[in-house]
């Protein structure tokens, strides 16, 4: 009997504390914060995540006075976040790197994409290399569809995200524009707090456990 009641309060107060903290992006209650703007990028922090992005900045103006204008942006923050292939100055694809403020490793559970440009005629694929530690995950990317047309959408979630797991940088390419509109993140180093009703329940079921020991003792 003692071992059981035992069994119980184990499963009531340590199951809360075995769960990550999920944090599910994008919603006009989160805030993003300008954290660097460079040159072909933009970082922004916003619930403990940073995202940079790549910007294709056009800049005006005679010498001395060059200014950047950037190029119009279609998903602006809180609807999600975009990046931009680069064709002034170092030339290069859409990109977003996902990281945590604190460099914690995390995981990515579900991502929801947008082309902002059509891809179907030659066909194309995020790719997303995980990195630990500056170190690339996997030797290849990781690939997952993104042919079709402006404005379409593709969603993935597990088992196909199983492998975004564990990693503290996440770097998504495309060779067009693209924007995220959903991501479901999870920082595993950070249980979710036990409520306060579970640690009433186990501190009856531990003076619970002590009453039946004296029972058994007196018997």
């Amino acid at each position: 009997m003692k071992s059981k009641i035992f069994f119980m309060l184990s499963v009531v107060v340590f199951s809360g504390a075995a769960n990550a903290a999920t944090t599910t992006f994008f919603d006009s209650s989160q805030v993003a914060t300008n954290v660097a703007l460079g040159a072909t990028y933009d970082t922004v922090s916003s619930n403990g995540y940073l995202f940079t992005y790549t910007r294709d900045k056009l800049f005006t103006g005679g010498v001395g006075m060059i200014t950047p204008i950037g190029r119009p942006v279609a998903v602006a923050w809180p609807n999600g976040v975009e990046a931009q292939a680069v064709t002034v100055g170092p030339i290069g694809p859409a990109q977003i790197t996902i990281k945590r403020v604190d460099g914690n490793v995390f995981d990515i559970a579900a991502f929801t994409a947008k082309l902002l440009a059509n891809t179907a005629a030659t066909g194309a694929s995020f790719e997303v290399m995980p990195l630990l530690n500056g170190n690339d995950g996997f030797a290849n990317p990781l690939a997952f569809d993104a042919t079709g047309y402006y404005n379409n959408t593709f969603s993935y979630n597990m088992p196909s995200t199983a492998l975004l797991s564990g990693f503290d940088t996440y770097t998504f390419n495309l060779f067009t524009d693209f924007a995220f509109t959903g991501l479901t993140l999870v920082d595993a180093s950070s249980p979710v707090p036990i409520p306060t009703a579970f640690w009433l329940l186990g501190s009856g079921l531990v003076g619970l456990v002590g009453v039946v020991a004296r029972i058994r003792k007196t018997v």
